[in-house]
């Protein structure tokens, strides 16, 4: 555990996964002074400059540490925060990848509680979580200083379903504008500081932004960015919204697709920490984003035919306006799926045998919560017509299952796919 001193007007750059406690001086992170004698963490891949406005010392028990004579954290932070003090209540945090966006809102989120403000902090970037897992929008409220945003209490979550909001902006939107109602009307914080993703190029990325602009509506979009970059974000929200560009910090830990990927790992494991397997029926129970489980199940004398038909056992079937799910334990020829669909007079029939869903991530939504947790499907019994679902929350019969477009090896946590959506269910 080694000693670190820290000169006065140096910063100490800490990278994680770290923890260290504070043994004297007076460093300043993100707006706030750091408490002597205190044991602070920080995550994997994540990285916090600790400046030193007095020579201090810290004990460095994990981690990795460089120094930088100055202050990494932009002057003009103090000034933007004097203009968004005043009147200010809601605030959009914009900027490409690797900008620093986390930063700026925990800046301002330290600075409102010091002040004694409740601050409500709307996590929207669903591939990069500080607050909830991985594929949620997750609501943290701050009322202390914290070092992350990590750090923030949990209150509640919205289920995106992907680590990227591509294709899903529908539900990307929905969930912001969910949960800055909950923080505003329920909550009622003081401050509310929404978080977004790096997405700031290409229709979509620009359409996202400006979704969130017109259903949060902000008092200010802060756009997060080195000169000449975002011209494009600044000209769209300034249309519904006052904008303010703010500087990139001087250290901004970059990375990469890789890195990304290990930090979603690490988050899988620490949301899913203890994690037991649940026997969850798929009849009669609560089941969203899926075109399976939405039909009217098929009769005895429908599934007989089907067996002929296919040559095997099924377990279940059911029929919509625009579906056909069949499970049966033997896959079938593509003619037998064409034969079906003439049949049924549907273009869409699936025959499912149970490996379709193996590792699929999913949402829990249930007692008052939007997000109660995550979890796995581990197994498929398509004999007695249920999955095993391995989570760390209690899945009750009420509870609400959303099924999410990633795979997650339940053993490992890595991340094994990406579903198309609608291929397979």
């Amino acid at each position: 555990m080694p000693k670190i001193t820290i000169p006065e007007g140096y910063t100490l750059i800490v990278e994680g996964e770290a923890s260290f406690r504070v043994l004297g001086g007076e460093l300043r992170a993100y707006g706030s002074i750091l408490e002597a004698d205190r044991e602070y963490t920080v995550e994997p891949l994540r990285a916090v400059p600790l400046y030193a406005l007095k020579d201090s010392e810290i004990d460095l028990y994990t981690g990795r540490v460089s120094f930088v004579k100055g202050d990494t954290v932009p002057s003009s932070r103090e000034e933007v925060f004097r203009i968004l003090e005043k009147d200010a209540k809601k605030i959009m945090i914009v900027g490409g990848l690797d900008s620093g966006k986390t930063s700026v809102a925990t800046f301002l989120a330290n600075k409102f509680a010091v002040k004694g403000e409740k601050v409500a902090v709307v996590d929207a970037d669903i591939g990069q979580k500080s607050i909830g897992p991985p594929t949620t929008i997750g609501l943290g409220i701050i009322e202390k200083p914290v070092l992350t945003l990590s750090e923030a209490h949990f209150i509640d979550g919205f289920f995106v379903g992907n680590i990227t909001p591509a294709g899903l902006l529908h539900r990307h939107v929905a969930g912001v504008k969910l949960l800055v109602d909950k923080a505003e009307d329920e909550l009622r914080a003081d401050r509310i500081i929404i978080d977004t993703t790096g997405w700031v190029t290409e229709l979509e990325g620009r359409e996202l932004k400006l979704f969130k602009a017109l259903v949060a509506k902000p008092d200010v979009a802060l756009i997060v960015s080195r000169p000449n970059e975002c011209i494009q974000m600044e000209k769209i929200l300034g249309q519904v919204t006052k904008t303010i560009r703010i500087d990139v910090p001087q250290f901004v830990k970059a990375r990469d697709r890789v890195d990304r990927k290990e930090y979603r790992k690490y988050q899988y494991r620490k949301y899913l920490a203890s994690a037991k397997t649940t026997k969850v029926s798929f009849v009669g129970r609560k089941i969203l984003y899926t075109l399976t489980f939405t039909g009217n199940e098929l009769g005895k004398n429908e599934l007989t035919r089907l067996e002929y038909i296919l040559g095997g056992r099924v377990h279940y079937a059911e029929m919509s306006d625009d579906h056909v799910s069949i499970f049966s334990e033997k896959s079938v020829p593509e003619e037998v799926s064409s034969f079906l669909k003439a049949m049924y007079g549907h273009r869409r029939v699936r025959i499912i045998t149970g490996a379709e869903f193996m590792h699929t991530l999913v949402g829990i939504s249930g007692d008052g919560k939007m997000l109660k947790g995550i979890g796995i499907i581990s197994g498929v019994d398509l004999s007695s017509r249920s999955f095993e679902v391995l989570s760390n929350v209690d899945i009750r019969e009420n509870d609400a299952i959303m099924f999410g477009l990633v795979k997650v090896n339940p053993l490992t946590f890595e991340e094994e796919t990406i579903i198309e959506k609608n291929s397979i269910f």
